[in-house]
């Protein structure tokens, strides 16, 4: 399961390399100059600017998503360790005598 986590991290980790570096407001902004002194050209960029901001924030949030997907896979491994662990201690036990 570890694994499976971390992976799933990598693939976070691998697309917001590409996501970052993408101007997705881009098609809608440069309607403005497409569109001069109509009333679409603030609309677009308005709706531009709150894109860009919405993209950025979802970017951080997956970013966020790939930390917790790491911090998951080492309490899980930390939880395997402490059952074999305790598993292993109980086998030594003795009982009453």
């Amino acid at each position: 399961m570890p694994d499976a986590l971390r992976a799933a991290g990598r693939a976070i980790a691998d697309a917001l390399s590409q996501l970052r570096s993408a101007d997705c407001a881009q098609p809608v902004t440069g309607l403005t100059d497409a569109l001069p002194g109509g009333q679409a050209a603030p609309a677009a960029a308005s709706f531009g600017a709150s894109w860009s901001m919405t993209f950025r924030g979802w970017c951080s949030d997956a970013e966020r998503h790939d930390s917790d997907l790491g911090l998951a896979a080492d309490r899980y491994e930390a939880g395997d360790q402490g059952a074999a662990t305790a598993t292993t201690d109980a086998g030594r036990l003795h009982g009453p005598r």
